[in-house]
């Protein structure tokens, strides 16, 4: 299936045409940055020099300095980039280590070239697996989530990787399925609401592999990096994180999708900003768990779990957002075949495919709006997915007191 651009609808075509003025941008300084004599400040100031210098430690024999008091850790950053590189700090499990410690072998610049392209290429798997189908657009809709996750250097390509794989070969391969979502524990946020879908669809080979893979990873990082790793993980690791989430401010909060991040942005203190957020995520979790056992369709229950997941956690970020990108093809073509649908909803999907460019732009605009894109995307979902419409059949009371009625298209969404 071929598109070309100047046949596209006006909302897709300025899509393509921002992220590809903005891929230019963003590939030049790569470019530039590469070339350059040493490590210029802005390419060394990402959170891959995080993994990087974890992959250094390992092979120097210094892990644990990854699981110990921060200024400990951050004193080997120091050493390498210099006396004014910028707060990093270290936020994962021993065994994401099992992912990066061969990134010690090479220098900085061919580690994050080495690294894009491999974890690049995982999610390009992922997202042609769960896709299924060469439609050009899923690759309109995915490029912005790869444009900023080329700028970040960030893990967003890995862990959607593994996330889409789990999820599209959830029914034909279970087994492999599990092992790619017991590899996503290196990034548990994003996999909370994954044990609910399973249990609705009733996988429970997947379950058994995803746990066993989860076992054998924490055994095995306990085995090559030492016990002490998880001790000082649990320890020094977590709370320190915690800390981050509660204190931080800046642009860090403008790349948080979620309610929480919103709410702190705009100055709220930690614990009334989480009390709204879960006025948000309960119902988002309740009814994305509802529609796992409603939704008539396999690729709509993954779809409501893509977008509900940045509804629930309060700690996805921007480059994440690879995520919610491989939902939103199916949403938009399930609009566009809708006889009453509206221009609005099509606007609306294709924000959300630039979500990953514009975060950082509403931040500075003061104007963090992501959460309310996020729920008008889920609420499309669901409408589209026909759990409402499955919602109304199985409780017509329910339905009666909420003022909901079927959808026209009934099951045909799904």
């Amino acid at each position: 299936m071929q598109l070309r651009y100047a046949s596209l609808p006006k909302h897709l075509r300025l899509t393509v045409a921002f992220t590809v003025a903005v891929g230019i941008v963003v590939l030049s300084g790569l470019i530039v940055s590469l070339m350059a004599d040493g490590i210029p400040g802005d390419f060394s100031n990402k959170d891959f020099a995080n993994y990087w210098t974890a992959g250094r430690l390992v092979l120097s024999g210094q892990v644990l300095d990854l699981f110990g008091p921060h200024p400990g850790y951050f004193a080997h950053l120091t050493e390498v980039f210099g006396p004014d590189y910028p707060w990093h700090n270290w936020s994962y499990p021993p065994h994401y280590l099992l992912f990066v410690w061969p990134l010690g072998f090479f220098g900085y610049k061919a580690a994050m070239v080495v690294f894009l392209a491999a974890s690049g290429l995982l999610f390009a798997w992922g997202l042609r697996v769960f896709c299924g189908r060469d439609d050009p657009l899923v690759w309109i809709a995915a490029a912005p989530a790869v444009v900023y996750n080329v700028w970040t250097a960030q893990n967003g390509f890995l862990t959607a990787g593994l996330a889409l794989g789990a999820l599209g070969l959830r029914e034909r391969r279970p087994i492999l399925a599990g092992v790619l979502l017991g590899l996503l524990t290196v990034k548990p946020q994003l996999g909370i609401l994954f044990p609910f879908l399973l249990v609705a669809e009733r996988r429970w080979s997947m379950i058994a592999s995803a746990a066993a893979t989860t076992v054998a990873l924490v055994l095995l990082s306990a085995f090559a990096f030492g016990v002490d790793a998880w001790k000082g993980y649990v320890a020094e690791v977590l709370p320190y994180q915690t800390l981050v989430m509660r204190e931080l401010t800046g642009a860090f909060l403008a790349m948080l999708p979620s309610t929480y991040g919103s709410f702190r942005f705009w100055g709220l203190p930690a614990d009334p900003a989480l009390m709204l957020h879960m006025l948000v995520a309960v119902p988002a979790f309740v009814v994305s768990v509802a529609a796992f056992f409603l939704a008539p369709d396999a690729r709509w229950r993954a779809a409501v779990l893509l977008v509900g997941t940045f509804l629930v956690t309060p700690y996805a970020l921007t480059y994440d957002l690879g995520l919610l990108a491989a939902a939103l093809p199916l949403l938009y073509r399930s609009v566009e075949a809708d006889p009453v649908r509206g221009e609005a909803a099509l606007w609306l999907v294709a924000t959300a495919m630039l979500l990953p460019l514009l975060m950082m732009a509403m931040g500075l605009v003061w104007l963090p709006l992501s959460p309310l894109v996020l729920i008008a995307v889920f609420a499309l979902t669901l409408r589209h997915g026909g759990v409402v419409e499955a919602a109304v059949v199985r409780f017509p009371a329910l339905a009666r007191a909420l003022r909901l009625r079927p959808s026209s298209r009934a099951a045909a969404s799904g």
